[in-house]
């Protein structure tokens, strides 16, 4: 029987540990010492969880819908073709990935994108 209990919690305890193998894990992927600006012409804008992403010649990630819905943002914030100029962490890699800290939108008005 103890030999039954113990496969038994060694399976679960396997099978919770694979589930942090896709666990969000925050800024990560960004060098947080040094904020960019880039301006460009948004191409999509995703209002989904766990964050919301614009495109435009490089993405954007920005906080959760709620957070976002804190800071006044909905799903008609942004728009196709709207000229922005965003602030945030690039990526480490490189690559045209930003975690967004801010937005400046065509009417004026300034958005935070995360906390």
């Amino acid at each position: 029987m103890n030999r039954k209990v113990g496969a038994v919690l060694l399976v679960t305890g396997l099978l919770l540990g694979a589930a942090s193998l896709w666990a969000h894990h925050g800024n990560a992927p960004f060098d947080m010492t040094n904020t960019v600006r880039m301006q460009g012409t948004v191409t999509d804008f995703q209002w989904i969880n766990p964050h919301a992403l614009i495109h435009a010649d490089w993405k954007l990630e920005l906080g959760s819908l709620g957070m976002l819905s804190r800071f006044g943002w909905s799903r008609n914030t942004v728009k196709r073709g709207d000229q922005v100029t965003a602030e945030g962490f690039r990526a480490k890699d490189g690559s045209a990935y930003l975690s967004l800290v801010s937005i400046d939108l065509p009417n004026g008005q300034s958005m935070r994108g995360s906390p």
